[in-house]
């Protein structure tokens, strides 16, 4: 993970791209690719050719790294209290387990 230090990050997310992911996670139409360092990122179906915004659950569970396709060396971490809050406002969200 030598990539992803700890330092802050900036990453600008454009909304269109926070919404079309939003829209995928509440309709559940997000794929999914694994990166060579074995993390899984999530990203709505069918954007791959077009700037998209990408998500991770890391390992434990307790944060959310996001990232833009057109910066992949950049992350923003929300802690999953964060992501939860968030995706408790999608249509159609469920409570966390």
């Amino acid at each position: 993970m030598e990539a992803f230090g700890r330092e802050p990050a900036e990453v600008r997310i454009p909304r269109a791209a926070l919404e079309a992911l939003a829209a995928a996670l509440s309709v559940r139409t997000v794929a999914m690719r694994t990166w060579p360092d074995g993390i899984g990122w999530m990203y709505p179906l069918g954007t791959w050719d077009e700037p998209h915004l990408e998500v991770a659950l890391m390992p434990g569970g307790e944060e959310v790294w996001l990232r833009m396709s057109t910066d992949r060396s950049s992350v923003a971490v929300w802690t999953i209290e964060q992501w939860w809050d968030f995706a408790g406002q999608l249509p159609g969200a469920t409570p966390p387990p």
